[in-house]
């Protein structure tokens, strides 16, 4: 029966090509296009209906089996001879091919769908190729804010000119990588600020302490932060009083107390150090930068290292 079918397609074809021949010699009258019967269309050999998509120009015939053919590959040949806006943008957001659905958005120019395709469809490479293809900032942000796909939310992020979207991505992507590109793109200083004090993590932190001149958020981090890194990068960036002194009396790591040691001019700071520290080398550090004779004095007579006493009776005799 495939095969009676398809004879009697090619006869049907030849036929009709045989009479566009005669009225062709005999007429000056515009030309009838082959007229492909409805059983023709939907014949139940995809022979039957691609070689009936092949010879007719019928717009409507074309239109029909883009959208509704069974067939993939005729479909795809019917998309590719059709020139209606409304059936390409059908094909772009309804065809079950991804294929296809590349294809008409690829001949498609109709911003809507573009912006439809680039929010909705299933294939995040189609998503992606809508998303290069829109200039639409909204739908552009939200892709960068919403996306599954990371890659997709990279790309509507390099896109976007929105200070309120790369803000909200620095402060909640939930891939870091994502979150330092909006950091690195961001102006802002409170979400700079936030993250400096907030992210969890490290990299992130050591960006926004580096972009950022507030001077509470340089102090909190120099106080509290977790890594002894960026409790110094902190430090060093500071140049409030309070913060270097309470770091000189109080920091857990020797390091950081030696730097803020080296950087305070507080006589009581300097005195307590001497006094009190319990690394020997940050104490004689004191006792060499103090001009308290008190200080000197119960250095000699108490500390528990022998070198730094020595070192406190020799300084009490240049008074």
């Amino acid at each position: 029966m495939k095969i009676l079918s398809l004879l009697f397609s090619i006869v049907w074809l030849v036929s009709c090509s045989v009479t566009i021949t005669h009225k062709t010699s005999t007429s000056s009258e515009p030309i009838d296009q082959c007229y492909v019967s409805d059983s023709t269309l939907y014949d139940p050999d995809p022979e039957v209906r691609k070689l009936a998509l092949e010879n007719t120009t019928d717009p409507t015939v074309i239109r029909n089996m883009a959208m509704n053919d069974s067939d993939p590959g005729i479909r795809r040949s019917a998309l590719l001879k059709t020139d209606s806006p409304s059936t390409i943008s059908h094909v772009a957001m309804n065809d079950k091919d991804p294929e296809l659905r590349k294809l008409a958005l690829e001949k498609t120019n109709s911003p809507s769908t573009i912006i439809h395709i680039a929010l909705n469809d299933r294939d995040s490479e189609i998503r992606r190729l809508a998303l290069l293809k829109t200039d639409s900032p909204s739908t552009i942000s939200h892709i960068a804010l919403n996306d599954h796909d990371a890659e997709l939310r990279k790309l509507a992020l390099e896109k976007t000119n929105s200070p309120s979207t790369i803000s909200h991505i620095a402060l909640n992507d939930r891939d870091p990588e994502i979150r330092k590109l909006a950091l690195l793109k961001t102006n802002s200083p409170s979400t700079i600020s936030h993250i400096a004090l907030n992210d969890r993590d490290e990299e992130l932190r050591r960006l926004a302490l580096e972009k950022t001149d507030s001077p509470s958020t340089i102090s909190h981090v120099a106080l509290n932060d977790r890594s002894p890194e960026l409790r110094k990068l902190a430090l060093k960036k500071s140049n409030s009083p309070s913060t270097i002194n309470h770091v000189a009396l109080n920091d857990r790591d020797s390091e950081l107390r030696k730097l803020a040691l080296e950087k305070t001019d507080s006589p009581s700071t300097i005195s307590h150090v001497a006094l009190n520290d319990r690394n020997p080398e940050l104490r004689k550090l004191a006792l060499k930068k103090t001009n308290s004779p008190s200080t000197i004095n119960h250095v000699a007579l108490n500390d528990r290292d022998p070198e730094i006493r020595e070192l406190a009776r020799q300084r009490l005799n240049n008074f």
